[in-house]
């Protein structure tokens, strides 16, 4: 009679589980357009070249058009902001092939601007306002070649900001990309950073962002399978780094699984692990179940500094789907 509730309640726990939504993904590219960028600087209110700086717009506008290329997930929300003294316009578009060339069209057409100073700190806080959701993945990069203007605190208000980031982007499913760029890039900033979770920085703009795409759907035959596999969809021009470490997690009435692997062969592998070998009994696991699987990138930092590459897992979870029948065989008798 048990058994029988069991299976009853087992079958219906497999038709009427409502997975947890998938969060997709945000990249945002905050975008400095002050006239430094172009080797300029405003003198009594107009534009003067700078015998210090470095014209790097076009340097700059051509990593983010190759950056927008690159994504692979179509389900991909781009967001472009170029910003001054604050946030002076604001692009959103799904990165599909159209989607991508309408959003790069703009940026190749976007007119250079007047005098102004630069203030980071104010488009910071409108993005965590306004543009990063916590039901996304949000990806935050700042292309900047300055700091904070004594007119807008100065860098004690910029090393404010970054202090108080760690805490946000944690609660909030976000990670920034501090792109310091031009002649004599802050130290006080980078050991500020150096310090915090959430946030890294880097004066190249060569580093490389990676999508990697879980498959939705895994299956398995519990009666066969030990180890599980999650095929990978990425750029293949891409050589991945060889310490990308994932975090697997599964953890109901039929599954346990809690194991840090690494990728190996653009996959992700792992041991399949039960709760009880009753759980699999033929007279009480359904002939199919889909059970969710979280998968966490653990070590973003670490590969970043080791191999200049910022490594992103497109989906946080996927499904299982265990199997609970013989695979097909075929035997072969040979009469003597």
């Amino acid at each position: 009679m048990k058994k029988t509730i069991l299976f009853a309640l087992l079958c219906f726990v497999s038709t009427t589980v409502v997975f947890a939504q998938t969060k997709s993904q945000r990249r945002i590219y905050l975008w400095d357009v002050t006239l430094s960028m172009h080797g300029e600087r405003c003198v009594s209110g107009s534009a003067d070249s700078d015998p210090s700086g470095k014209n790097i717009y076009n340097e700059v506008r051509k990593f983010l058009i190759q950056d927008i290329e690159s994504i692979t997930d179509e389900s991909t929300e781009i967001v472009v902001l170029p910003f001054q003294e604050d946030i002076l316009d604001e692009w959103r578009e799904k990165a599909d092939v159209e989607g991508k060339r309408d959003i790069i069209q703009k940026i190749e057409r976007y007119p250079k601007q007047g005098c102004s100073w630069t203030n980071i700190v104010r488009p910071m806080e409108r993005v965590q306002t306004s543009i990063i959701s916590s039901d996304k993945n949000n990806l935050l990069v700042l292309l900047t070649d300055g700091v904070q203007s004594d007119k807008y605190g100065g860098k004690e208000k910029l090393i404010e900001w970054i202090q108080l980031w760690s805490q946000y982007a944690e609660r909030n499913f976000a990670y920034c990309l501090y792109v310091m760029l031009g002649e004599g890039v802050d130290k006080d900033l980078q050991n500020e950073i150096d310090k915090e979770t959430g946030i890294e920085w880097t004066d190249k703009l060569g580093i490389q962002m990676v999508d990697l795409q879980p498959a939705d759907l895994v299956k398995i035959n519990v009666k066969d399978d030990k180890i599980a596999s999650i095929p990978l969809t990425y750029k293949r021009s891409i050589v991945l780094p060889d310490n990308i470490g994932v975090l697997v997690t599964a953890e109901d009435s039929i599954l346990n699984i809690n194991q840090k692997v690494i990728v190996k062969d653009g996959k992700i592998t792992f041991d399949m692990k039960y709760q009880t070998e009753a759980s699999l009994q033929e007279n009480q696991l359904p002939e199919t179940t889909r059970l969710p699987l979280q998968i966490e990138l653990i070590n973003k930092d670490e590969i970043i500094k080791t191999a200049g590459k910022i490594i992103y897992l497109t989906k946080s979870q996927i499904e299982l789907e265990l199997i609970n029948k013989p695979e097909k065989t075929l035997k072969i008798s040979i009469k003597k």
